[in-house]
């Protein structure tokens, strides 16, 4: 929001009209420039890490205070970041960091400071965007910072990764701010924790968070993609998640100024803003899913025909929900259809086979855990309807990533929506393998990862996927119910160049037309 600006002329000896609020002189200079975003959290900043990303809004906040060594643009492809080149010999990859990078207070950030990031990285091996350590340090367990493998090295001006199998998932991996370039300075160097989110490497820095949860950013004018077109401050001003239409409200009252795409407004709302001149409106492509995920706990007390009552349930629940409202669609399979990661017509027709092996009823309690932010009552009680056995209750992350005291606390099936994607992309599959999403035993994940990217063929990669893909839909574990875009508004005169692919909100390519 550009602030508004008050000039005092004079005019014939006289002093003339003060327009607006405040008195500028007339050698001002431009105000910043200033943008309000509606963000669904109050989580303090000291839980936000790099290495231990589960939800949306994490991710979102992290991808705008930190920068990764390479960026991928919105149509997709690979350009420089922290690294401003990037050259392969043979099986090691270089990685020339850029020599005028600072953070906000004018420290240089260093190739020292990208060594260290990746072996904290290593050391908390925590990263859910892919399998890093396999490929730069595989049998080696890094206890220490100051540990050493084959696979890192730099010298003064470059990082060196050595790629032992992977190779060509290396740089997409990297582009995840997962592996956010983070100062050695910001971090306590005995817990390794992130002690200062105002000296970072990314667009923005945190000026400080208040006590109702808001928090102020600034452009880092030391960074590769400031400029006088992006927002020059930010608020991330939380809102009450449970209730429907919130963020909508603050933003047509003028409390704030763009929702973000991980908002979870209806989507035909926020898609009939197309149509007010007073605004800019981002869609992507269908890549949200909105699935079902049996637990551990449902696989063991639920049978297949057990299981697939429920998903045949739950799909003719969320079919009703969804069924007049602009922008959401059925969807049969997780990645989308024709997507690298999509059936085979030969896959369709025996999951179809499968799926009519079903029981005619369920007699059994059911526990059903609800990833929503909102009021739960839209789908609880639809799901009621169809399963009356159930108890819906409003859950707070994927239980994968969560520890439950009671074996009886833990959800049979649990319901939230995730980001797809039409292309192979290694972060992604990594972080569906880690959340439980494709179904693959806790013990074999680790394996099939690393066997799936030691193959250089991409056919084979992809049958490899395809299986993946079909065997935790005819299990069943994972039970896709609807796909959605994402969207994003912002008050003109902003306009917004997000990507059509990812479900990224990069605030620096929100820009002042």
């Amino acid at each position: 929001m550009l602030k508004k600006n008050v000039i005092s002329l004079v005019v014939l000896g006289i002093v003339g009209l003060i327009i607006g609020e405040k008195l500028v002189m007339s050698s001002m200079t431009s105000s910043p420039l200033e943008l309000n975003v509606a963000f669904p959290s109050k989580e303090l900043i000291s839980k936000y890490e790099p290495t231990n990303i589960s939800l949306d809004y994490e991710y979102i906040f992290l991808e705008n205070i930190f920068s990764p060594l390479v960026e991928i643009n919105k149509d997709g492809v690979i350009e420089p970041g922290v690294a401003e080149k990037i050259e392969w010999n043979n099986d090691e990859l270089k990685l020339t960091i850029r020599s005028n990078l600072k953070t906000i207070s004018g420290r240089k950030i260093t190739s020292d400071d990208v060594l260290f990031s990746l072996k904290r990285l290593l050391v908390l091996s925590g990263n859910t965007h892919g399998n890093f350590k396999d490929i730069v340090c595989p049998n080696v367990n890094l206890k220490s910072v100051e540990d050493s493998c084959d696979g890192l090295r730099k010298d003064d001006s470059a990082v060196y990764l050595k790629a032992k199998g992977g190779k060509s998932f290396l740089l997409p991996m990297l582009s995840a701010i997962d592996f956010a370039v983070i100062p050695r300075s910001s971090v306590d160097p005995k817990t390794l924790k992130i002690i200062n989110y105002s000296e970072t490497s990314g667009v923005y820095s945190v000026v400080k968070q208040d006590n109702d949860g808001k928090i102020e950013l600034k452009m880092n004018p030391h960074h590769y993609f400031s400029s006088d077109k992006i927002p020059q401050a930010i608020n991330l001003i939380p809102y009450d998640t449970m209730i429907a239409g919130e963020s909508l409200r603050v933003l047509n009252e003028g409390l704030v100024d763009h929702i973000t795409t991980v908002d979870q407004s209806r989507i035909d709302e926020v898609l009939n803003y197309s149509n007010n001149n007073k605004f800019d409106v981002h869609v992507t492509m269908k890549i949200r899913t909105l699935h079902a995920l049996f637990t551990n706990r449902g696989l063991k007390e639920l049978s297949s025909e057990e299981r697939r009552y429920i998903a045949l349930q739950l799909k003719n629940a969320f079919s009703e929900i969804y069924k007049d409202i602009k922008g959401f669609e059925s969807r049969a399979e997780f990645f989308p259809h024709l997507s690298e990661g999509g059936l085979t017509p030969s896959q369709q027709l025996d999951l179809e086979k499968l799926n009519s092996k079903v029981s005619s009823s369920l007699s059994k309690k059911i526990k059903v855990g609800l990833l929503k932010k909102s009021n739960i009552e839209a789908w609880s009680q639809p799901i009621l309807k169809v399963l009356p056995n159930a108890d819906c209750y409003r859950e707070t992350n994927f239980p994968e990533f969560k520890k439950y005291e009671k074996s009886e606390d833990e959800p049979h099936v649990f319901i939230a929506s995730t980001d797809t994607g039409f292309l192979e992309d290694i972060s992604l599959i990594s972080y569906s393998l880690n959340s439980g999403i494709l179904g693959l035993e806790k013990s074999k994940r680790e394996k099939w990862l690393s066997d799936y990217m030691l193959e250089n063929d991409k056919s084979k990669r992809i049958q490899k996927l395809k299986k993946l893909h079909f065997d935790a839909l005819a299990e069943p574990v994972l039970v896709p119910l609807i796909a959605s875009p994402y969207t994003a508004i912002v008050r003109k005169p902003w306009k917004m160049e997000l990507s059509e692919l990812y479900a990224n909100n990069q605030l620096w390519r929100i820009k002042n037309q």
